[in-house]
């Protein structure tokens, strides 16, 4: 019995590391080792089948203003905020993953670049009306495996660049990546 009981400790500890090694501690999501792997998974699948996935980048608007006029506190739950929108708006099969700082990623295996655009817009319309305050956007790129890469330096390079178009537009906040 005492066996037993130290087996089953051991496969929940086993578990719990797993799962810390996997995952972001603030938002829960997948972490960028995990994005990465995830990534490879895709563009595997995307060589043998010829489907496409999408990979969509966002940054949190304003972050820094968030931290200096509210402090750090809220600046980590603006950041839980779009990791739940994330979480709720994506399937199962998605790969939802805090890419670094105030970068979030987004996998979406078998989405070609219309559906990417409207996972997109989806997406920041729900973070921008979350009703929490502050008021917080994101602003998003988009790669899709089929035209604009198939490594992951260059579809991260191409949805980054989308990215950046993006913050530099006042009012539109979708930037897809040609």
């Amino acid at each position: 019995v005492l066996l037993g009981g130290a087996l089953l400790d051991n496969v929940r500890l086993f578990e719990d590391v797993r799962q810390m090694a996997i995952s972001d501690p603030l938002t829960g999501l997948a972490n960028y080792r995990r994005l990465v792997d995830a990534l490879e998974g895709e563009i595997q699948r995307f060589r043998r089948t010829g489907r496409p996935f999408s990979l969509l980048l966002l940054d949190l608007d304003g972050l820094k203003k968030v931290n200096d006029s509210y402090g750090h506190l809220v600046g980590s739950q603006a950041l839980r905020r779009v990791a739940s929108v994330l979480r709720v708006n994506s399937r199962s099969i998605d790969t939802a993953a805090r890419y670094g700082g105030d970068e979030f990623a987004l996998i979406l295996p078998e989405t070609g670049m219309n559906a990417a655009q409207e996972v997109a817009r989806r997406i920041c319309g729900r973070v921008a009306k979350d009703g929490e305050l502050p008021p917080i956007s994101v602003s998003v790129g988009v790669a899709v495996s089929a035209q604009d890469g198939e490594t992951i330096e260059t579809l991260l390079g191409a949805a980054d660049q989308a990215l950046y178009k993006a913050k530099g537009r006042a009012r539109r906040k979708l930037s897809i990546a040609v």
